[in-house]
């Protein structure tokens, strides 16, 4: 049955610890854009009962990125596969995004080094936990661990610094609905990258001059970070300010007298 906990407690954290992959979910806000479920290597690290971290690694595409920098919401999923009692574990709550860049060290030393030293570390998502649940999984398959996978490893390491960050221009630079993603925050990123579409995908092209400027790309400045998510924000509250502003200027003259 399912069961709502209060906290990520000591057995949570135990289980979380020794699964060797997850899953993470997000959902942009349009109901005509893509719902994204991505498979992790676990590098899920516990800080406190309402708080997880992951490292993420460099991949074809950044729906999970995107999602986040718009409205924050994620979930992740744990499932027992392997031997012992079967459980899943669902942790719901609001994410922030952080550039590998921009992870303080004292975050980077609690997170496992085959990810944090790898060439495709490109972010960690900290997840503030509002909802804790678990059920059975009684339907799940008994599987066996082998290894995990090193093609990843060895394809970052051969590319290279400046060949991961053109990589990442190219594909982590929108989703495929065409929102904005990680690699456009990148202090390094080039000023003129616009979306192209390819192949069924949205691609980040640098395309400098007039076309660039015609498409009036978001770019954040280079010598001020601002997250994509916080102009979104500010944006509602600004726009919800004026509304109350509004009613409240309707409300006063509707008792005033000429």
């Amino acid at each position: 049955m399912g069961k709502l906990l209060p906290e990520i407690g000591e057995p949570e954290a135990a289980f979380i610890a020794s699964q060797k992959v997850f899953f993470v979910g997000t959902a942009p806000l349009s109901p005509d854009h893509r719902v994204n479920v991505s498979p992790k290597a676990n590098g899920c690290v516990v800080l406190d009962k309402h708080t997880v971290v992951y490292a993420d690694l460099t991949g074809s595409g950044a729906e999970t990125a995107a999602h986040v920098l718009q409205n924050g919401r994620m979930t992740l999923m744990f499932c027992n596969l392997e031997a012992g009692a079967p459980r899943i574990l669902r942790l719901f709550g609001r994410a922030q995004l952080i550039l590998a860049e921009d992870v303080p060290e004292s975050l980077l030393q609690k997170l496992p080094e085959r990810m944090t030293k790898n060439e495709g570390f490109r972010a960690v998502y900290k997840l503030s936990v509002d909802r804790v649940t678990q059920s059975c999984g009684y339907s799940m398959p008994v599987m066996t661990f082998e290894k995990y996978r090193t093609t990843l490893d060895e394809w970052t390491q051969h590319k290279g610094p400046d060949g991961m960050n053109e990589y990442r221009t190219l594909k982590n630079s929108f989703s495929i609905d065409g929102l904005p993603s990680l690699a456009l925050l990148r202090n390094d990123a080039p000023v003129d990258i616009v979306p192209v579409p390819e192949g069924g995908y949205i691609l980040g092209k640098v395309q400098p001059g007039d076309k660039a400027k015609q498409l009036k790309v978001y770019r954040p400045p280079q010598t001020v970070r601002v997250r994509l998510r916080d102009l979104i924000f500010a944006g509602v509250s600004v726009a919800l300010s004026g509304m109350v502003v509004g009613a409240l200027l309707a409300r006063w003259g509707a008792f005033s007298v000429d």
